[in-house]
């Protein structure tokens, strides 16, 4: 039956069309195999592509139970551990049915500004767990996709624009719904006073923030080796920027434009006006009554944390700004990302 097929090959139709292909692959001399358009995708349209990317990564995403589950899994953890290390941190100034130091019953000062800092430590802790969480992955998976890209990018099966597109867009949930178990497992343990959706919002912006300037690393590297040793570039910078070590207005003149490119700074900005905003609006609804000389004796302990949130540059009226130059650094870090890429996609290595 073998013989019978290669003594029918050289007559068939179809051996003959590849015979002319092969032929006119020769002649051409530009050494890249003649493929028909459609097999190419050249004729495909951009929403053509996007839609069979979305799908394929889609389903690479969902099949991959184990890294999947591991991921789901990690936000779990860390969540419950954040609930156990600062359970009731966020309610302590405030709680009258235990020392209440801010309140004005029991102002004091310095035992104030300790329950503020546990306060405000936890959303920086929260913070700074999604984003590692968003980033890390990326770091991982993604210098090992690079040459598949590379080589169907290179067989003009698809355009980058598409590509980051159909990655964004299955992204942007998986982060979603890693934020919103680790804050299922910590919020009411630990007592934060903010908006649940309203937080899910701001570390969910934060984590696809993060995951763009760590696209921005593996794109430019070319193995998962490089990316982890350049790992502590978008990491490291940002926790010093947070105000966790350091308050910001302590931070060297010089070194202030650092900020510009830290999404954590502004994220943990938009959830600390969240989980803060009763406190703004105590002070606010008071010196509508009474006046500003009259609060500050009625309400200390308000003004004293509001003070401290202002030396880590949290400022309500910066609201937009911070929330734009969030959107901002998404936007600029994929652009980034796309750009390295495609200079990439010239060349299969």
């Amino acid at each position: 039956r073998i013989g019978e097929m290669k003594r029918a090959w050289p007559e068939s139709d179809l051996g003959a069309t590849l015979r002319r292909k092969i032929e006119l692959a020769r002649s051409s001399a530009t050494g890249r195999p003649v493929v028909d358009d459609a097999v190419l995708g050249r004729k495909r349209g951009c929403c053509r592509q996007l839609q069979v990317l979305i799908a394929r990564e889609f389903r690479a995403t969902v099949r991959n139970k184990g890294i999947l589950g591991a991921r789901f899994g990690m936000s779990i953890f860390l969540g419950l551990l954040y609930a156990w290390l600062f359970a009731g941190s966020a309610r302590n100034g405030d709680d009258a049915q235990g020392t209440a130091n801010c309140l004005p019953e029991h102002y004091s000062p310095p035992s104030c500004a300790i329950d503020f800092n546990a306060h405000y430590g936890t959303i920086v802790s929260t913070a700074i767990s999604a984003m590692m969480g968003a980033a890390q992955p990326i770091l991982l998976s993604f210098p090992s996709e690079r040459p598949v890209f590379l080589r169907e990018y290179a067989a003009q099966q698809y355009g980058v624009v598409p590509y980051f597109l159909s990655k964004t867009i299955i992204e942007m949930p998986v982060v979603l719904a890693s934020n919103v178990l680790t804050l299922l497992c910590g919020y009411w343990i630990m007592g934060l006073h903010g908006n649940f959706a309203e937080l899910v919002l701001c570390f969910w912006a934060l984590g696809i923030t993060s995951s763009s300037l760590a696209l921005v690393i593996g794109c430019g590297v070319a193995s998962g080796q490089k990316a982890l040793q350049l790992a502590p570039l978008a990491l490291i910078p940002q926790m010093l920027f947070s105000g966790l070590f350091v308050p910001v207005s302590a931070i060297p003149s010089s070194l202030q434009w650092v900020k510009y490119l830290c999404p954590l700074k502004y994220a943990i900005n938009l959830a600390t006006m969240t989980e803060f905003h009763y406190i703004k609006a105590s002070i606010d609804d008071c010196e509508r009554a009474r006046g500003a000389e009259a609060c500050a004796v009625r309400i200390p302990g308000d003004y004293y944390r509001y003070a401290l949130l202002g030396k880590q540059g949290v400022d309500w009226a910066d609201w937009a700004m911070d929330a734009s130059i969030l959107a901002g650094l998404f936007v600029g870090f994929r652009l980034i990302a796309c750009i390295l890429l495609w200079r990439k996609g010239k060349y299969v290595f």
